[in-house]
């Protein structure tokens, strides 16, 4: 990773060179042909080459040339190739030999040429860094005393060219040295930005929670791979990178119609998990605004809610256990003293076998929820399916005398699931007595169907508890999952609802449908 981000940073860095090389390349060839106008214009030749025009023209000439051909060699190459320490310091040097020699042929630093000296060493600065740099303004000021003593020697000049030569000199030098201070300065900040920004992408890339930046109300700009994965479909192919999918896009456009902090519920496709998502504009509101996604799986919600439900619940239970459960096996045993005595008609009898039948059906509440608030958090481990079903279809006939006749429709290749099996055996020998129990009452017969597969469209196991009953009317099916919900006199009403809390606790779901048989089909969908 740490290469990586070295990697992209020194290409951004020669990104930066190459754009600054583009610009002075762009200021060399206006330059060079700002000199040959003034050169060829009779007003302006006694500033530019009066002292020896063909020295000026001929290097003019050459310098144009150069100019022209380091601009067609970027056509060619890569201009961050020149951009480079070595390509950008021979342009620079033959810049400078140029300009020394136009000043010369003008009549030095007299004629105001030496100025267009600083820009180049400027430049220079900014394009190569340490030492190496500030050589730029050593060679310039060397040519520029070795030109005043040959035009001093001509005559051309007096001594006071040497003194504006020298203060040149130290322009020279501070030009270059604080534009190397500015870059220096300029990378720094460069540096902590780009850090700050790995630092970003490495967080955001590896929440759990999908976050996602949707442009022009419909493209992604940003997806996280949490984001990725919750958001996929199974049934096309297309990534979210590339379309999101239309019932998010429709929850964002209900949300800009109605902002709200309420969360949007949804699911991709029919059977993959609920996903909540939470929305906030990036910018200004406007119709082009950059908006914010946020997008967490219900179910892991739904396990931290467990989390804390399972421990109010064990207070709760604590309190059944020394409340209700001591006073209960009080009026159970005197209700079945009560029931021994000789004295008592058959109508004292009968309410008698009535305490006695509540009492235990209320002690089996208790054992219930005590059973719920006392069971551990999942241990899952990964197990086949169809190899641990028909280990405990095994057991769990062996338990029951009468017949049963169970029917098993499994897949040829094997399923790996990850799941507690105690969970999954309590889960299943509860789904397996409610099926037998309604199947008997429907058919006279202790019949299931039990089928283990895998969903095509979403990829996940699932196992379906298939019985032979008259199955759930459609107004009590919303009741099912209920505490204490249920529709016998013999019944707690907490079968259903703690599977349905086993299976969560292990990242599963058990979902209600009528059966093709007519009866209820349970289904356990394996999500982890």
């Amino acid at each position: 990773m740490i290469e990586t981000a070295d990697l992209s940073l020194e290409e951004q860095r020669s990104s930066q060179r190459a754009t600054i090389l583009r610009v002075y390349n762009y200021y060399r060839i206006l330059l060079s042909f700002l000199f040959l106008f003034l050169f060829l214009d009779p007003n302006f030749q006694r500033f530019v080459g009066s002292v020896n025009p063909e020295l000026f023209q001929t290097t003019i000439v050459l310098y144009i040339g150069f100019n022209v051909l380091i601009g067609l060699t970027t056509l060619f190459i890569s201009v961050e190739f020149l951009s480079k320490t070595a390509p950008s310091w021979l342009i620079l040097v033959g810049d400078i030999v140029c300009l020394t020699l136009l000043m010369s042929a003008s009549g030095g630093v007299s004629s105001g040429l030496a100025n267009f000296l600083i820009f180049t060493l400027a430049f220079g600065g900014g394009l190569i860094h340490g030492r190496v740099s500030t050589v730029l303004p050593a060679i310039a000021f060397i040519l520029t005393i070795y030109d005043e003593f040959y035009l001093f020697f001509l005559d051309e000049n007096t001594l006071r060219s040497f003194f504006q030569a020298g203060i040149l000199g130290i322009v020279y030098f501070a030009a270059n040295i604080l534009f190397q201070t500015l870059s220096r300065q300029l990378r720094s900040r460069e540096t902590e930005v780009r850090t700050l920004e790995q630092i970003n992408q490495l967080i955001i890339e590896r929440m759990r929670v999908g976050v996602v930046v949707i442009a022009d109300g419909k493209q992604p700009r940003l997806i996280n791979h949490a984001a990725e994965r919750m958001l996929q479909n199974p049934i096309d192919n297309l990534s979210p990178k590339e379309q999101l999918p239309e019932i998010l896009l429709k929850k964002l456009i209900e949300w800009k119609q109605n902002p709200s902090p309420e969360v949007a519920k949804f699911s991709v496709f029919e059977t993959g998990p609920d996903l909540l998502a939470s929305f906030s504009l990036l910018n200004k509101p406007s119709s082009e605004s950059d908006t914010l996604v946020f997008i967490e799986d219900s179910t892991v919600v739904q396990k931290q809610a467990q989390q804390f439900k399972l421990a109010s619940l064990g207070r709760l239970s604590a309190s059944i256990a020394h409340e209700i459960r001591n006073p209960l096996g009080a009026i159970s045993h005197a209700a079945q003293l009560l029931g021994e005595s000789m004295d008592l008609t058959k109508g004292d009898q009968r309410l008698s076998e009535i305490i006695q039948n509540h009492t235990v059906r209320m002690n089996g509440v208790i054992e219930n929820v005590l059973q719920m608030s006392s069971r551990q958090i999942a241990e899952p481990r990964n197990i086949v399916l169809h190899e641990w079903m028909e280990k405990f279809l095994d057991e769990f006939s062996a338990g029951i005398p009468d017949k049963l006749s169970i029917e098993t429709e499994f897949l040829s290749e094997p399923i790996s699931i990850n799941i507690d099996p105690l969970h999954l055996s309590q889960v299943l020998g509860n789904l397996y007595q409610n099926g037998l129990r309604y199947s008997a009452k429907n058919t006279g017969e202790q019949k299931l169907k039990i089928v283990c597969g895998i969903e095509s469209n979403s990829g996940h196991a699932y196992l379906e508890v298939i019985d032979y009953g008259t199955g759930v009317d459609a107004d009590l099916v919303g009741n099912l999952f209920e505490p204490f919900y249920t529709t016998e006199s013999t019944g707690t009403g907490l079968g259903l609802y703690l599977s349905k809390e086993l299976c969560e606790a292990n990242g599963a779901r058990l979902s209600y449908s009528k059966a093709v048989t007519g009866g209820s089909c349970f289904k356990i969908t394996f999500l982890a």
